[in-house]
């Protein structure tokens, strides 16, 4: 009898990075300030509300689009935020997570032979979700000093079978945000295209040092071709509970949720209803408005820990990661370095640079630290940092 083969439709694809570095944390005991969650609870009135949906007997699926008052939520929050206007029943969508929404929204409008174009370093989803619909990546890396978008270099990688270009602002792993400047440029790059975009706002408001929460819904030209992607987990500290939404005009959320009926349906109603308690509280208003201060203060206490040290610390401008440079005490590549300093006696398992960048071309000495932590492992994280660049 002769054993069943199947052939790889991803042949290049391993485990991802950031379960790799988790996994070798723990193997070494390291501390974990590697994947992109916090160490501490969400506010204790989401618990309870979430509890109470529970009690109240939401434990059934939720609607294929989701918990329509958390939709209402969502639509009045956008309409806040940038002005633009989206309506709940027909052009916004929870699902489980922001990435189960950026996959099926790849599949769903991406066909074979289309061209993405994405920006590096970039989220090591949006590659493999490409593969899969038959459409080919065009790389065009960020600025070199600032991580922000390069208008010119989009321009010259431009092809007539550009169908897409994704974002990420605040960016992972770099941290980077963008100006009104960069919306109008980017504006004027599609249109007269075909070209959609795709911008995964998950770190939405952290934008830090006074900085303006923009979303690409700040520019007119780009309502009518954008999806917008946000994370409840992100900005509620529930990464784990996975519940996240994308906006869109009608006509392409129609197209999304086709996909996303027969991927995920629904997620988490109890979660849901929670979270739409939770949000039309005072304690969640309270809660938004003081992220962005909350965030940049464990920045703050990080980069001001490695103040002297050979690290070299631009700081981030969003989010919740923080590049560091170690090319002055240490010539190793990011994967080599970054293994070593995990297995050590009082390791850290920190995430490198290069799996951010899908062309396979990075030599940047840059590792990526996550200060989504209480204060005491934010501090531990800085003692190691210290050792590690002492030698």
């Amino acid at each position: 009898m002769r054993n069943a083969k199947s052939t790889s439709k991803l042949p290049n694809v391993g485990t991802t990075i950031f379960t790799e570095m988790s996994a070798m944390a723990q193997a070494h005991g390291a501390l974990n300030m590697s994947q992109g969650f916090p160490d501490f609870q969400p506010p204790k009135p989401l618990q309870a509300a979430v509890v109470a949906a529970m009690a109240k007997g939401r434990n059934q699926y939720a609607p294929m689009a989701g918990d329509i008052r958390l939709r209402e939520w969502i639509a009045a929050d956008a309409e806040r935020r940038s002005g633009a206007c989206f309506h709940p029943d027909t052009e916004v969508t929870i699902g489980a997570g922001a990435s189960s929404l950026i996959f099926a929204t790849i599949q769903a409008l991406i066909h074979p032979g289309d061209e993405v174009m994405v920006l590096t370093p970039c989220y090591d989803l949006y590659e493999p979700a490409v593969e899969l619909a038959g459409g080919r990546l065009v790389c065009v890396p960020l600025q070199a000093d600032t991580h922000r978008l390069d208008l010119e270099a989009m321009k010259a990688s431009w092809t007539e079978s550009i169908r897409m270009v994704v974002i990420n602002v605040p960016n992972n792993p770099t941290g980077s945000t963008w100006s009104r400047e960069d919306l109008h440029g980017l504006a004027e790059l599609v249109e007269g295209t075909n070209a959609l975009v795709l911008s995964d706002e998950v770190y939405g408001p952290m934008h830090h040092d006074g900085r303006d929460v923009l979303s690409v819904t700040h520019e007119p030209r780009l309502r009518e071709r954008a999806v917008v992607f946000a994370s409840f987990g992100k900005i509620l500290h529930c990464t784990g509970w996975k519940i996240g939404y994308a906006t869109a005009p009608a006509a392409l959320t129609g197209e999304i949720r086709k996909v996303h009926q027969y991927d995920v349906f629904s997620t988490g109603a109890p979660f849901q209803a929670g979270i739409e308690a939770f949000l039309n509280s005072d304690a969640g208003a309270t809660h938004l408005s003081e992220l962005a201060p909350f965030y940049q203060s464990k920045r703050d206490r990080l980069i001001e820990g490695l103040k002297g040290s050979r690290w070299q610390v631009s700081p981030a401008e969003g989010g919740y990661f923080q590049l560091l440079g170690y090319g002055a005490f240490d010539e190793r590549d990011d994967r080599t370095a970054t293994a070593d300093w995990c297995s050590r006696a009082e390791g850290l398992a920190l995430i490198p640079l290069s799996p951010f960048y899908p062309e396979g071309e990075n030599d940047s000495k840059l590792v990526r630290i996550c200060f989504a932590k209480n204060n005491d492992t934010i501090d531990q994280g800085i003692q190691r940092l210290l050792k590690i660049s002492n030698g």
